[in-house]
C-alpha cells in the first residue's frame, strides 16, 4: 500500500509569474524552446534555498495543461504511454541544499529522432522536504512542489490558427461617467504550437480620432493548443497623479458622445486579427460640473465688474 503515499495532486501555477515558495525558488520559471527531431540541448536550472535549514530536493518530470482560460495549469496524473516525459533528463535529481545556497543544475532534453511535430508541454518538478525523503518518512516530511514550464515545438509543419471568441467590455452597462473602463479578449488556439499574441486594443473618439492604445498580453503569456485564455486590458488614469492632473487628463479623452474600441492582435509568423468594433459612451459628469461651475463663476464676475462700471458711470 506504500505506492499511495504518492498522490499526484494538481498544482496550480500562472505561465507568466516565477515559481517560488517559501523555502525553494527556481529560475527560470520556463524554458521555451524549438528542437529538431534528433536535437538535443542542455539547459541550466537555478535552485535556491530561502530558508536556514537544509532543504531535500527530489526531480521529477511531468506534463501539465491549462486550468481554466486565466493563464493557469495543472499538473496531470502520470501517463505510462506518454513517452515525452522521457525527453527531459536531470542528470542530479536528488540534492540537498545548504541554507542560503544556490546551485544550478543541468537540465537535458533530448529529442527522438521519430517524435511527432508539434507542441508538448512538460513540468520539471521538485519536492523538497525538511530530510532525506523514505519510504516510511515520506509524507510526514512533504512540504512544498514548485517547477518550471518547460514549453517545448518539435519543429516541423507548424499550424498556426488563433480566433477570437468574444471581445467585450468587462461590465454590462454602456455608460460611463469616468476611468477605469475595463475590456476582455478571449483567444481560442486552434493551432498545434503555443502561440503568444500580442496586440492592441485601439479607443477611437466620435470623430474618429484615436484617444488611446492599449496593450493586449502585455506578460507575453502562452496560449496552448486546444485551449483558451482571456486577456484583460483597463484604460485608466495614473495613479500617481494628483486630482487636477486627472481630471486634465478626463477632459482631454472624454469629449463627450460615444466612443468605439477594438482589439487588434498579431501572432505567428506576421498573422493578425482584427476584432468587431465595440460602442460605450462616456458622461463625464465631474469635469463637466467644474467647467459649469467655472463658466457660472465667471459669468457672475463678470455682471458684477458691469454692475460696477455702470455704477460709477453714473456717478
Amino acid at each position: 500500500m506504500m505506492k499511495f503515499l504518492f498522490p499526484l495532486s494538481l498544482l496550480f501555477i500562472f505561465i507568466f509569474l516565477p515559481f517560488s515558495a517559501s523555502a525553494l525558488t527556481i529560475a527560470p520559471a520556463i524554458i521555451d524552446i524549438n528542437l529538431d527531431p534528433g536535437q538535443s540541448q542542455t539547459y541550466q536550472l537555478q535552485l535556491y534555498n530561502e530558508t536556514g535549514e537544509d532543504i531535500f530536493l527530489n526531480g521529477s518530470i511531468e506534463k501539465f495543461e491549462p486550468k481554466g482560460e486565466n493563464g493557469q495549469t495543472q499538473i496531470l496524473p502520470f501517463d505510462v504511454s506518454d513517452k515525452s516525459v522521457n525527453w527531459i533528463k536531470l542528470p542530479n535529481n536528488s540534492l540537498v541544499l545548504r541554507p542560503g545556497e544556490s546551485i544550478s543544475v543541468p537540465v537535458v532534453i533530448d529529442i527522438p529522432k521519430t517524435a511527432g511535430l508539434g507542441g508538448y508541454y512538460l513540468a520539471v518538478m521538485w519536492e523538497s522536504s525538511s530530510g532525506p525523503q523514505s519510504a516510511k518518512s515520506h509524507q510526514a516530511l512533504v512540504s512544498s512542489r514548485v517547477g518550471e514550464l518547460v514549453l517545448l515545438e518539435v519543429k516541423g509543419e507548424v499550424n498556426n490558427n488563433l480566433e477570437i471568441i468574444d471581445f467585450n467590455l468587462k461590465t454590462t452597462r454602456n455608460f460611463y461617467s469616468s476611468l477605469p473602463i475595463d475590456f476582455f479578449l478571449r483567444l481560442r488556439n486552434s493551432g498545434n504550437i503555443h502561440e503568444r499574441p500580442q496586440g492592441s486594443i485601439i479607443i477611437k473618439n466620435l470623430l474618429g480620432q484615436t484617444v488611446e492604445a492599449l496593450t493586449v498580453n502585455g506578460q507575453s503569456g502562452a496560449i496552448l493548443p486546444g485551449t483558451i485564455r482571456v486577456f484583460e486590458t483597463v484604460w485608466s488614469l495614473d495613479e500617481n497623479k494628483n486630482l487636477f492632473s486627472n481630471l486634465a487628463e478626463e477632459l482631454r479623452h472624454f469629449a463627450i458622445g460615444r466612443f468605439s474600441a477594438q482589439a487588434l492582435v498579431t501572432y505567428g509568423d506576421g498573422k493578425s486579427l482584427d476584432s468587431e468594433l465595440i460602442y460605450f459612451w462616456v458622461i463625464p459628469w465631474l469635469p463637466l460640473a467644474l467647467i459649469v461651475l467655472f463658466l457660472l463663476a465667471v459669468a457672475a464676475l463678470i455682471k458684477v465688474f458691469k454692475r460696477k462700471n455702470k455704477h460709477r458711470n453714473a456717478l
